[in-house]
């Protein structure tokens, strides 16, 4: 091809590319009967559909409930993965006709008990737990809550949702009682989050107490000690005449016979009531015996675990340091039955009883085996809250008993008049006395005594397993309390912050009682 008929051809190339252009550039811009050449159109947008379904906020005001004079506002908490509501409304409130003002995501709907509702207008029956949905406005996205409504006092019920929402707490049962007699009770949350039908707590469902079981203990000890069965000075293990010609026979000593470890034949009740019998977590290289997966102890029964502490585990002198250890507690559960030929639970139900208590048991280890008026207990962090063998656990930790029963004993313990005590006064002393120093406080016969900054406290004990977290106080100035979790949160300042609620509330009972 010549040059000048490949640049023909090119130039004719170009020019319909250009023609081309243009009437793009004239069918694009101005043109379509605009009158303004250029103007581009902009492009139509399209809605965005929100899917957003939170609720942030809930309460009943005044204004729209006659008969309220205060607003009040409910603790929003999402508790083991539940979303719960918690309010707590004066006694005076009418909990079948409340109207609630609340506060969702824009465009949303809400349901309220399977209704549709709107703020400050749709009135509800609130005796029960309502169900309330928060739907988005696209219609597919759904949040569900439950919305728990309390009468009672909300400032003291505020420290208990507080509570729960930080460290996920399903369920909480407080009793407190001023001048022995009862002040301020309550239930809170669910005792039963995980199935249908949902069960609320209430004040006289029975919790496991974990170490709070140990005051229990001590008072079946100490009435068989006022029964002339036996005394805190009684050898445990040795055999007769190891400690003088004319020292007996230890109580479980046909129970353990044979050589003993060092150290062990020395060993009173006294010893394990205070925690002094010189066992301590050093001595089986920082393992708990009783709670553990160690392969010493894991899968024995109780009897084996003792024998192998008894025969192996050499002891400090008795009596010299001061080492918390659950094991102690165990035995003096075995002497309890060795003494009185039965069962520990049944001679725990006959002590209790004479402070009028009969609804008091060992806890099971399986949730199959859980009682009728007894809380679902809900692990953290990847425990099992069914893991322990109770039947192991036993005196250290295993007794079940309700907020309400436990105040009742309390008082019948307490120095008090108003309650008889079913203990002299004498033996009282010998419970309270303080035998050593024990992190924040001292020791007695199964309770700390004594608090370094809750100075209202005469004596005093937690306790903790997987899925159960309690406190439990004997007050210096007339007032005591209680307070039982359905789980056990494994955050650091957990136990301080039930300390600390607890003796909120029982400083307004003090104040409002």
């Amino acid at each position: 091809m010549k040059r000048s008929e490949f640049y023909l051809k090119a130039k004719t190339l170009l020019m319909a590319v250009l023609m081309v252009s243009s009437s793009l550039i004239l069918t694009n811009c101005g043109g379509g009967g605009s009158g303004e050449k250029g103007k581009i159109e902009p492009e139509p947008v399209t809605p965005v559909i929100s899917t957003k379904c939170e609720l942030s906020t809930f309460q009943f005001k005044a204004t729209s409930n006659p008969g309220l004079v205060t607003n009040p506002s409910a603790t929003i908490a999402t508790i083991q993965n539940r979303n719960l509501v918690l309010i707590t409304v004066p006694e005076s409130a009418d909990l079948t006709k409340l109207v609630p003002t609340f506060n969702a995501s824009d465009k949303a709907t809400v349901k309220l008990g399977g209704a549709a509702a709107t703020s400050g207008v749709t009135a509800a029956n609130f005796t029960n737990d309502v169900e309330l949905v928060v739907t988005a406005e696209d219609g597919k996205h759904s949040k569900y809550y439950y919305v728990l409504v309390r009468k009672g006092n909300a400032e003291m019920d505020g420290e208990v949702y507080a509570i729960m929402k930080k460290y996920n707490i399903p369920g909480i049962s407080v009793a407190t009682t001023k001048n022995e007699k009862l002040a301020y009770t309550a239930g809170y949350g669910y005792a039963v989050i995980d199935q249908t039908p949902r069960v609320r707590v209430t004040p006289d469902m029975l919790f496991r107490l974990a170490s709070v079981s140990k005051f229990q203990c001590a008072l079946c000890i100490m009435s068989l000690y006022e029964d002339g069965l036996l005394s805190p000075d009684d050898y445990v293990f040795a055999p007769a005449g190891a400690n003088g010609p004319d020292s007996k026979e230890g109580i479980l000593q046909s129970m353990y016979p044979g050589a003993h470890a060092t150290g062990v034949d020395q060993i009173k009740v006294r010893h394990l009531l205070t925690h002094t019998s010189g066992w301590q977590y050093a001595t089986t290289g920082g393992v708990d015996p009783i709670f553990t997966g160690d392969s010493r102890f894991y899968g024995k029964n109780l009897k084996q675990r003792v024998e192998y502490m008894v025969k192996t585990a050499v002891s400090n002198t008795p009596g010299s340091v001061y080492s918390y250890y659950n094991l102690g507690y165990c035995v003096l559960g075995q002497i309890v039955e060795q003494v009185t030929g039965g069962t520990y639970e049944a001679y725990l139900k006959q002590v209790e009883a004479k402070a009028g208590i009969t609804d008091v048991w060992m806890g099971k280890s399986s949730k199959s085996q859980l009682r009728a008026n007894e809380v679902h207990y809900y692990a953290q962090q990847s425990t099992d809250a069914y893991q322990n063998d109770m039947n192991v656990v036993g005196a250290c930790g295993a007794v079940i008993n309700s907020a309400v029963n436990l105040m009742q004993l309390v008082c019948a313990i307490d120095y008090g008049t108003v309650v008889p005590d079913i203990l002299q006064k004498e033996t009282l002393d010998m419970v309270y006395t303080n035998y050593t120093s024990s992190g924040k406080g001292g020791y007695g016969f199964g309770w700390r005594i004594g608090h370094n900054t809750l100075t209202r406290w005469a004596s005093y004990h937690g306790g903790n397993i997987n899925g159960t977290a309690t406190i439990i106080v004997r007050g210096n100035n007339g007032v005591h309390g209680v307070l039982l979790c359905n789980s056990r949160s494994y955050i650091d300042d957990f136990d301080t912050a039930l300390y600390v609620g607890l003796d909120a509330i029982m400083s307004r009972v003090n104040s409002t009682y």
